[in-house]
């Protein structure tokens, strides 16, 4: 007794704006990926030198947060196109299809707000970090890189939040 799926295949690829998004989306969870694996493979170095008595990689940990968070923001709006997020339908449950979508739609509106702010104010902190010439502790890395570089996975966000809104408010008011 399971809600739907909210991003099933069919529905997913069903509009004009649809497959673009998919495709921003598809590469930026590829770009998240290839920066994950990358701090995988470093973190694998530094364990092997530290671990045959070699000096590690120097900052690996700073990496490692900086990376993380650049690989994330990749992540983010591929997994909200394919419905990766967590719902919690409890109130809704016993409510019929057309209220859930309405709802559905209004929390995409709230979550592409808010994605949108959280990518306003990762903008707003590359350009502080550059000017304040803010780097990481050990390594020197400059941080308005990670910064810029989770910007646009935020910014896509919000967008696929919007088309799914779009799609769901659609689909409550299909044949008023």
């Amino acid at each position: 007794m399971g809600r739907p799926a909210m991003h099933s295949p069919e529905t997913i690829a069903s509009t004009a704006v649809s497959r673009p998004l998919g495709a921003l989306c598809a590469i930026s969870a590829l770009f998240g990926g290839t920066v994950l694996v990358g701090l995988a493979l470093m973190v694998c170095v530094s364990v092997v030198l530290r671990a045959t008595g070699f000096s590690p990689i120097q900052g690996d940990f700073e990496l490692l947060q900086v990376g993380l968070a650049v690989a994330v923001g990749g992540f983010l709006p591929w997994c909200h196109l394919k419905g990766g997020n967590m719902y919690i339908d409890f109130v809704t449950a016993r409510t019929s299809t057309r209220t859930q979508r309405r709802l559905d739609a209004f929390a995409g509106v709230l979550v592409a707000i808010m994605m949108a702010l959280v990518a306003w104010r990762a903008g707003a902190g590359a350009l502080a970090a550059k000017a304040s010439g803010e780097v990481t502790m050990i390594r020197g890395f400059p941080l308005w890189v990670s910064y810029l570089l989770m910007t646009p996975g935020l910014a896509l966000t919000s967008l696929v939040a919007l088309e799914i809104a779009w799609r769901r408010w659609k689909e409550a008011t299909a044949g008023e």
